[in-house]
């Protein structure tokens, strides 16, 4: 095998194998894991310098696959799918990146000024340690949960680009599976 061949086929294994690992650990373990764990805010700080390094990585190993693709997934009868899948995988990841991600950062940035403002958190409870005086002049029923209408307007944004980036995620582990199922057709074992 050519040394060009070796370094293609290399690079696309390990891209595949990258991407795949990736994929399953921060959306089915890592993600769910640190959910249920950390508190909140801290849930919150640790994804917002996650997702935009993870849905960036994505493309990028997508894009290595797509370059890279080996010819026997090139030819006519395979060609069609592989690149359905390949290209969809590019795609969701492209949108994730530049278009859900952000704006789902920006919102989740957006509730955090108004729990602050609120001097309650985005499901209505009394943030702790907050007194008499805050932004809005406090609370005297600390133990009765109110949302403020700006807060159920982002709460509501929030949840529209959180479900849209999750569908794209979800997208893109499809794409990368179905396309390892097609690599994996092309495996000899005799």
């Amino acid at each position: 095998m050519p040394l060009m061949s070796t370094v293609y086929a290399a690079t696309h294994l390990l891209s595949y194998s990258f991407l795949f690992g990736t994929q399953i650990w921060h959306s089915f373990i890592g993600g769910i894991i640190s959910f249920r764990v950390l508190p909140r805010a801290y849930f919150g700080a640790l994804q917002r310098r996650l997702f935009p390094i993870y849905f960036s990585l994505q493309l990028i190993l997508s894009l290595a696959l797509l370059l890279t693709t080996p010819r026997s997934l090139k030819h006519h009868q395979q060609a069609t799918k592989t690149y359905a899948f390949l290209l969809t995988v590019v795609a969701t990841s492209f949108l994730n990146a530049v278009v859900a991600g952000p704006f789902t950062t920006k919102i989740m940035d957006k509730r955090k000024e108004q729990e602050v403002f609120d001097g309650r958190s985005y499901d209505g409870r009394k943030l702790p340690g907050v007194t008499e005086g805050a932004e809005r002049g406090g609370d005297r029923e600390a133990d009765e949960v109110r949302v403020s209408d700006e807060m159920k307007a982002l709460n509501k944004k929030f949840g529209m680009w959180h479900g849209i980036s999750s569908l794209f995620n979800l997208g893109s582990v499809v794409g990368t599976i179905g396309y390892g199922v097609l690599l994996a057709e092309k495996i000899n074992f005799d």
